[in-house]
């Protein structure tokens, strides 16, 4: 799979680097995922938003630390 400038294997996961001035999005998960072309496997590439996926912290005052999606206690 291509992504950016980038080469994945099959089922590798990461997240993208957008470059400046957005950098990495920590909370978009990418995956190499297998398909069928033409009596081939190739890679696609295909990318989610995981923010909705982290868990509700349990205090007052939940803080995001840096390369993290979910904020934590």
């Amino acid at each position: 799979c291509h992504f950016g400038k980038k080469v994945y294997e099959l089922e590798e996961r990461w997240n993208p680097d957008l470059g400046s001035p957005f950098g990495v999005m920590y909370c978009i998960r990418c995956e190499c995922i297998a398909v069928q072309k033409k009596r081939r496997i190739a890679g696609r590439t295909l990318c989610r938003n995981i923010k909705n996926e982290c868990p509700k912290p349990n205090c007052d005052e939940p803080v995001l630390l840096p390369g993290r999606c979910c904020k934590v206690c």
